[in-house]
């Protein structure tokens, strides 16, 4: 075995440890501050890093230039829908309405994500769908 994947190995239970402990701390947060929100997927059967989420009031496309901005990369389309103006398929086969489709995010969190810095996430999209929704009911 090579010393990469022999390093990798070592710290490998680790490593998902804490991947898993940041991606649940991030869709609690989520969940807890947006009313409107569905985890898409098994909660638990997912990848470590994995997370797609969808916000009834607003759509994912509209919460990727705010992020941007601050340096975090997410994507309004599932992996098999990355360039398609159209919703995912694949989240429409799981029952979402149109709606919640076009509204879902994908994230990864990966060994450079922390805390702080899925709590400035966690900050920017609660911050984005309360001021969508309240420019919305104007």
């Amino acid at each position: 075995m090579g010393k990469a994947a022999e390093l990798a190995y070592m710290n490998f239970d680790e490593h998902n440890k804490r991947i898993i402990d940041l991606r649940e701390y991030f869709i609690s947060e989520i969940e807890r501050r947006i009313p409107d929100t569905k985890l898409n997927g098994h909660r638990i059967r997912r990848l470590p890093g994995n997370i797609n989420i969808s916000f009834g009031d607003i759509l994912g496309e509209e919460l990727l230039y705010e992020l941007d901005a601050k340096g975090i990369c997410a994507s309004a389309a599932s992996a098999c829908s990355t360039g398609s103006k159209e919703p995912s398929h694949v989240l429409l086969a799981i029952g979402l309405s149109e709606k919640m489709a076009k509204g879902s995010l994908r994230v990864t969190i990966g060994d450079e994500n922390r805390e702080r810095r899925c709590r400035l996430f966690d900050k920017l999209i609660s911050r984005n769908c309360k001021e969508n929704k309240e420019s919305k009911s104007r």
